[in-house]
């Protein structure tokens, strides 16, 4: 079956390199100091690699200063393409893409990964299913998982019906009602960067995916940076400090304004040189 194509978004200066799998086409970037550690940006549900940068919350150029930056569009959002098959959104198979990547962009050493929401859990299935594909961890913004989870599936699958029943005005009301947490109320509303056509398929991906079991999580011994922020019942500070206790090489630290999550880059950039 083709893949569809996405409609003309933004594109950024750096030069796009596409990773064509069976069932879609990913697309990523890569800049910053090539001596340095590769860390692989995950990003969150609904946006793209460089959602939150442009809306002034996350800052990477201290990342890119201190080891080499590659951006992927997960599958069906941003420049990426995919089919739109509910279970191949899901968080283990949207492992498997990151691993492709992983493997693409470094094939010879491991890389740093960092996700953020859905690419935070993205990279906890990956780290498990290939350990050794990966040096350090940067766990931004962890979701809504375990007993928490189900009440956000629902969410998700009655967004997924009522757009499928009334198109676009449904996605502007879905878009209108994401109210941002409060340490986020002065930015700009996120644009949803995929089409219309895919994101019924994606919000059931979504809604179908869970964080992996406790006990397994257990295992994952790479040196680990947890970042969360306050006030957000999607993401959850209960979450991240669960992923503390479990991760047994991990560090925990939890923003309380935008100034403290504009400054993660810098924290994070130490991280990769420690």
């Amino acid at each position: 079956m083709p893949v569809p194509t996405q409609p003309a978004l933004a594109q950024p200066a750096l030069a796009q390199h596409p990773l064509d799998l069976p069932d879609a086409r990913l697309i990523w970037t890569h800049e910053g100091n090539e001596t340095g550690p590769t860390l692989i940006w995950a990003h969150g549900l609904m946006s793209d690699s460089y959602s939150l940068e442009q809306n002034g919350i996350y800052d990477f150029a201290p990342i890119s200063a201190a080891g080499r930056l590659v951006r992927y569009d997960a599958r069906g959002h941003g420049r990426s393409t995919a089919n739109p098959f509910p279970e191949r959104f899901s968080w283990p198979c949207l492992a498997d893409d990151l691993l492709a990547l992983a493997r693409a962009a470094s094939p010879n050493k491991p890389v740093i990964g960092m996700g953020c929401s859905m690419g935070t859990a993205t990279l906890l299935h990956a780290v498990l299913k290939a350990p050794d594909a990966f040096s350090k961890l940067v766990l931004t913004a962890a979701p809504t998982a375990w007993e928490t989870r189900q009440a956000q599936a629902s969410v998700y699958e009655n967004a997924a019906t009522t757009i499928e029943k009334l198109g676009q005005p449904a996605l502007d009301a879905l878009v209108a009602n994401m109210a941002p947490p409060p340490i986020f109320t002065d930015l700009p509303a996120f644009p949803v960067e995929i089409t219309l056509e895919m994101l019924p398929a994606i919000l059931r991906g979504a809604g179908m995916s869970d964080f992996p079991a406790r006990k397994d999580l257990t295992s994952i011994t790479q040196p680990t940076l947890i970042l969360a922020w306050e006030s957000d019942p999607s993401h959850p500070v209960a979450t991240a400090q669960t992923l503390a206790s479990l991760l047994p090489n991990a560090e925990l630290h939890i923003a309380k304004s935008i100034g403290e999550v504009n400054n993660w880059g810098q924290r994070i950039a130490q991280f990769m040189s420690e």
